[in-house]
């Protein structure tokens, strides 16, 4: 059982705040969130949701899964609202290659470097050219989270990018057994990009521990808020903060409890929307470690929830296995409020100070 800390009293009081100018402020965040991003909130009719918890795709990501308007009332009836169209996945997941019989390029003390495809002379240059850089990385990741790696070794693999309509940048299988860290490339990728989804990568691994209870807000928030330089001169941002404004100000912010975040609208660029979402989560992060410090950030008090997974002959109507439980952050017990008021607190702090 994780040790609880007393909850902060932020809003008013501790950060100097009027409450009505606190109370403006919330609502002129909510004004400035992403159109149709709320409940009732226009034709998309999305519903209120709950914390984000879709596997991580984007600029890099985490482990993939195994292979494998509401009309306007009228005179009458009321008219029933459309059902909309399903959402694109985040992400096209890539087959994870086999590296069994295959032998590393280089090795390093934390790593096993590997070029897959072994006869592309682009992939095998960018292994060897990134290798001699891993170990210093992996430190300067390591310290901003003031983690180790959990496990001796991590197989690293450069990988041509595949064609998909939303691809990876990287990857993360964190198993034990075999911890993979892939990034995808071609000749388009600027060495900001590789540095930055390496980093990124190295914190997915950094917090593969028990300890660590993440949803998609903090799994995603916390390694590229540990990535911070790197992804930050990757995405042509000062600071997290300066993005997270931008969003606001062209009504292109995605709110963090969107379970749907990551998925491109219709007409959307998907790498496009990930890159604002990932960058939202990094900023809340950091704000977030502020206000309770990052041990609490990477230790978080947790709920037991049903999976949202199906079981076998849940469709026929047969009787199914128990559901299995999975964590997820306990945002009221760490801090004394739910994802969705931390969200507006953070928000209306952010903009009441750079207004």
């Amino acid at each position: 059982m994780i040790a609880l800390a007393r909850a902060p009293a932020w809003p008013a009081r501790q950060r100097g705040l009027p409450r009505r100018r606190l109370l403006a402020g919330m609502l002129l965040a909510v004004l400035l969130l992403e159109p149709g991003s709320l409940p009732g909130s226009g034709p998309a009719g999305l519903q209120a949701a709950p914390a984000v918890t879709e596997p991580s795709p984007a600029a890099p990501t985490a482990e993939p899964p195994p292979p494998g308007s509401a009309g306007v009332p009228t005179a009458g009836p009321a008219l029933a609202a459309p059902t909309p169209e399903p959402l694109a996945p985040p992400v096209d997941w890539p087959e994870l290659p086999d590296l069994s019989h295959r032998q590393p390029l280089a090795r390093t003390r934390h790593f096993a470097v590997y070029a897959v495809p072994g006869d592309d002379p682009l992939i095998v240059q960018a292994a060897r050219a990134w290798t001699p850089e891993l170990e210093a990385l992996l430190a300067d990741v390591a310290a901003r989270l003031r983690l180790e790696l959990p496990y001796p070794q991590v197989n690293v693999v450069f990988s041509r990018t595949y064609p998909a309509r939303c691809p990876a940048r990287g990857l993360t299988s964190a198993r034990a057994d075999r911890p993979l860290l892939m990034v995808y490339l071609d000749e388009r990728t600027s060495e900001r990009q590789i540095r930055a989804v390496l980093a990124h990568e190295m914190a997915h691994h950094l917090t593969a521990r028990a300890t660590f209870v993440g949803d998609g807000v903090l799994t995603e928030g916390i390694a590229s808020w540990a990535a911070s330089p790197w992804m930050l001169a990757w995405q042509g941002y000062g600071d997290w903060s300066d993005a997270v404004l931008h969003y606001l100000r062209q009504r292109a912010y995605v709110p963090l409890s969107d379970d749907a975040g990551l998925s491109p609208r219709p007409g959307e660029d998907c790498l496009v929307r990930r890159d604002r979402v990932y960058n939202v989560r990094a900023a809340f992060v950091g704000w977030l470690t502020e206000q309770i410090g990052l041990e609490r950030v990477l230790a978080m008090p947790y709920l037991e929830v049903p999976a949202a997974v199906p079981t076998a002959g849940a469709a026929a109507g047969e009787a199914t296995e128990e559901v299995p439980l999975e964590r997820r952050p306990d945002y009221r017990r760490a801090t004394g409020y739910d994802l969705r008021t931390l969200e507006l607190i953070w928000l209306t702090q952010l903009w009441l100070e750079n207004k």
